[in-house]
């Protein structure tokens, strides 16, 4: 039976509670790994390049899998009413943090530098700083109500998760534009499983904003298939690319 609560937290904790831990750990599990994949695949690229804005991304991607891990955690102790918000609290701000590194990835990729040097202006500086914080917001609010009272405040962490999966909405509808945007200029049609790969983490945090609303379960199943649909995209991308790059590289060799 589905627990109507307007203070959930963990969304798995709507489904039956005999079905949701299998369920959650074969899905923390998927998750997990498909985003440490996606973290080896962007380091080697960061390593290989030496492009410094392309660390955001190996980062960020392993961020996301320990907020999934902390997700896992806060369903195992939802009895707990310690641990159960603080796990919460520290999901809601890894998975926040990862999606504004990734951003600032591709800021960094995009920005333009020229005539100025490595200076950057003050509306750069702006923009740059904007996200992170943003992203510290989570950090220091709940820091404050957990010195200020004995126990979390489960109302207002549930109110604060709203909040930060609209900013999480649209750091990744930010991604989304910058990534179509330039593989467009570049004719680059083969990549444009890339922002595909992000729609459906942008999809999956609008289902959890649905169910923040209206505790639907069929909307919390709809958020994990489509964080594992996007993430499989990116591994099936990466592994694509790497794949094609070691084949050139092979040709080279030999001619």
């Amino acid at each position: 039976m589905a627990l109507v609560d307007p203070n959930v937290l963990n969304p798995f904790v709507l489904m039956n509670l005999a079905v949701a831990p299998v369920l959650a750990a074969v899905i923390t599990a998927i998750s997990v790994s498909l985003s440490l994949m996606i973290s080896r695949y962007f380091f080697k690229s960061y390593t290989f390049s030496g492009f410094g804005y392309l660390l955001g991304l190996p980062v960020g991607f392993a961020f996301l899998g320990a907020s999934f891990l902390f997700e896992a955690s806060s369903l195992i102790y939802n009895a707990d009413p310690l641990l159960y918000p603080a796990f919460f609290w520290i999901q809601m701000s890894l998975q926040s943090e990862a999606f504004a590194l990734i951003a600032l990835s591709y800021y960094y990729k995009n920005s333009d530098t020229s005539g100025s040097g490595m200076r950057l202006r003050v509306r750069d500086m702006l923009v740059t700083i904007l996200p992170l914080a943003m992203v510290a917001i989570p950090f220091v609010v709940p820091t404050f109500a957990l010195a200020s009272e004995p126990y979390f405040n489960y109302a207002g962490l549930a109110d604060l998760s709203f909040y930060m999966r609209i900013f999480n909405i649209a750091v990744i509808g930010y991604i989304f534009k910058n990534t179509i945007v330039s593989l467009v200029k570049a004719a680059n049609v083969k990549l444009l499983y890339v922002p595909a790969a992000f729609a459906l983490l942008w999809l999956e945090q609008y289902s959890l904003v649905l169910a923040y609303f209206d505790n639907s379960i069929g909307a919390v199943i709809g958020s994990a298939a489509a964080r594992i649909a996007g993430l499989a995209l990116f591994v099936y991308i990466m592994h694509s690319v790497t794949s094609r790059r070691r084949i050139e590289i092979e040709a080279r060799k030999a001619a």
